[in-house]
């Protein structure tokens, strides 16, 4: 099956660290979050995917290449100019067309289950699904008002708190048949949320929501960025915490639930605590401190962390400290 992954953004809310790398390619748990997106669609049979393009795409072209160490088969639809998630969508019409699809963004952490998705999509007969998960502050998302069946009757995007009419986010995560293409305009800058689902529901077209309880985080913020990680840090299935040819010295005060990267050295007097993750080939000095904090190196081989860090996104030089961050 076929997948599209929305990779064109700029991801200025993860600025400064998204001045030198596009957002894919941001790491989580020192791999970077598109990687965990084309793990996810391999597992669900979605071998062949494309991605789109624009900001800085040349990296993540270059980072992926064929696709094939993840076990798809990856092609590339650049835009020089960003056309919207429907309308980079819509010139792949060529491509998707021949049967059911996936959309996904590429910087989406999640463990949901596509495959029970696609059933979802078919079993109702709909034209597209979206994946729908329940939340807390319905405030901060595109918000889906669904009836008894899952059929989506309207829209709230981002409802001022007390006025939300449902607690069910829009993940950005659909199943689409590839009649939808008659819906979206070609050569034209056309969005999701804002043109097509509208469209579709005010023509009483199928379209349905499927609620989810499977992880799902969004990495859109520096904030959200932070407690993504804290989040899988805590997660008892993450069993391999020292990566392969890391030094830690004796000395060194090391918290459980810490993630070391491979080829890392920390000092003795070093203190890595808490929910903190250290990127492969950094250097944690001697009487340094990080604490729920992450460091990476992403353009570097190396980075050396020698003060005290907490609550901090520390990579290739970069450094925002958040303290308790705001989603």
């Amino acid at each position: 099956m076929k997948a599209f992954v929305l990779a064109a953004g700029k991801g200025t809310r993860l600025r400064p660290f998204t001045d030198d790398i596009p957002k894919p390619l941001v790491p989580v748990l020192n791999r970077p979050v598109m990687a965990r997106v084309l793990d996810l669609c391999r597992t669900h049979g979605f071998d062949e995917v494309v991605a789109n393009l624009h900001y800085k795409g040349e990296k993540i072209s270059r980072h992926f290449e064929d696709g094939s160490q993840y076990g798809v088969r990856l092609d590339y639809s650049w835009e020089k100019e960003l056309m919207g998630t429907a309308g980079g969508v819509r010139r792949q019409a060529e491509f998707l067309g021949d049967g059911t699809f996936l959309v996904i963004s590429g910087d989406v952490v999640t463990d949901l289950d596509i495959t029970r998705l696609v059933h979802f999509h078919k079993a109702h007969g709909a034209i597209a699904t979206m994946a729908v998960k329940e939340v807390g502050d319905p405030s901060r998302f595109g918000i889906v008002v669904t009836d008894a069946a899952g059929q989506i009757q309207s829209f709230q995007e981002k409802p001022a708190a007390g006025t939300e009419r449902s607690n069910l986010a829009n993940t950005g995560i659909y199943v689409f048949e590839p009649e939808v293409f008659d819906w979206i305009p070609e050569g034209q800058f056309y969005d999701f949320g804002k043109d097509l689902f509208p469209a579709l529901v005010e023509k009483g077209a199928p379209v349905f929501a499927m609620g989810t309880g499977d992880y799902w985080s969004d990495v859109g913020t520096l904030g959200q960025y932070l407690y993504t990680h804290w989040d899988l840090l805590c997660h008892p299935h993450l069993k391999q915490r020292i990566g392969k040819g890391t030094v830690i010295e004796p000395g060194a005060i090391l918290s459980s639930h810490a993630l070391i990267g491979e080829n890392c050295h920390i000092e003795r007097g070093a203190v890595v605590m808490g929910y903190s993750c250290i990127g492969d080939g950094c250097v944690v000095r001697s009487g340094a401190t990080v604490f729920d904090s992450i460091v990476w190196a992403a353009e570097q081989i190396s980075l050396t962390v020698a003060d005290e860090l907490v609550r901090s996104i520390y990579g290739d030089d970069k450094q925002v400290a958040l303290g308790v961050p705001t989603l």
